[in-house]
């Protein structure tokens, strides 16, 4: 009874971590950064982009992920799904949907 006790607060402080992560944007900019910077990756090597910020657009209800490139000129990707940031909707070097 006492293991099942330690294991029951061992899985409730865990719970409580991922919420507090969830909550505080933590989790979902870790995904949005890793989703477009995995993205960048992908379409434009040559342009050695490199990562400058994530932040939450309340008008778009996403997150928007911020890359620069050697001249200092910042190109934005919007993510799908405000609370789980899971691909990119929107490229700016494109300049549209994707």
């Amino acid at each position: 009874m006492k293991k099942l006790k330690k294991v029951l607060g061992i899985l409730g402080i865990a719970v409580l971590a991922i919420a507090v992560l969830w909550g505080t944007g933590t989790i979902p900019k870790g995904i949005g950064r890793y989703t477009a910077t995995k993205y960048v990756e992908e379409n434009y090597t040559e342009m050695d982009l490199e990562f400058e910020n994530i932040e939450f657009s309340t008008a778009y209800g996403d997150y928007i992920a911020s890359f620069v490139d050697k001249d200092n000129k910042v190109y934005n990707f919007r993510l799908f799904s405000g609370q789980l940031p899971f691909s990119v909707v929107y490229d700016s070097i494109k300049e549209s949907i994707v």
